[in-house]
Order: C-alpha cells, then structure tokens, then sequence
C-alpha cells in the first residue's frame, strides 16, 4: 500500500530520527539532539540511517537528519522520502558518491524547520 511522509509542521507532533556517523564531529549530534529536545520534540536513533529513511518516508519519524552518510546508506532512502511526498536536502552530484553528503529528510511542513536545526548544530 502507498507510504506518505508526515504532514505534522512541529516537533512536539512526532520523534525526529537522529544518525551518527564517525566521520563527522559527534559534538554536532549532542546539539542537534539538545535543540530538538528544547523544540518540545523527540529524538530517535535505531543504529540504521537507512531504515530510518523508510520510517521518514512512511510518516513514523517527522524526519531524519544524519551530517554524513555514505551514497550507498542514503540515496535509495531519500527517493523514497520523495515518492512519499517529502522533501530532502539535495546531495551535490559531483560529490555525493566519492564524499556522501548531509542527510536532512522529512515531511515537507517540517523540513524547513529540520534544515535550519542542522545548520545551527552542524555549523553550516
């Protein structure tokens, strides 16, 4: 049967899936996850940014947010975001598969908000 994203606009409407990756500052998690949590919102973490994509795209998680993920872990999870009708950060093409990229997926009434917590917790 058809998945949608989730059409909730705040943090306090659902958990936010949070990754980790050792080849990003994991100091940045530690904020990302304080400004959720001072939003009203819920942190969720399961150890697979891949699955956590699917859960995104289906409406169980507002969104997911990882600074770094291989091409391989993330781009078949973000199309999915997409056909569930949410929107993604768009990985730059030239370096996505040597480099793999920031993560940041959700519904689209939230995204803007998910992107702009990124920005503030990963120096962006």
């Amino acid at each position: 049967r058809p998945i949608k994203a989730s059409d909730a606009a705040s943090l306090t409407e659902g958990s936010v899936g949070t990754g980790l990756s050792n080849r990003a500052d994991t100091g940045h998690v530690a904020v990302l996850i304080r400004q959720i949590m001072a939003e009203g919102g819920v942190f969720y973490r399961n150890a697979s940014g891949a699955l956590m994509l699917a859960y995104a795209a289906s409406g169980r998680l507002l969104g997911y947010i990882e600074e770094h993920m291989n091409a391989w872990d993330c781009l078949a999870g973000m199309l999915l975001v997409e056909e569930a009708g949410g929107t993604v950060l768009k990985p730059d093409p030239k370096t996505v598969i040597s480099q793999g990229t920031l993560v940041i997926a959700g519904g689209t009434a939230i995204f803007p908000k998910l992107r702009a917590l990124s920005q503030q917790a990963f120096g962006l």
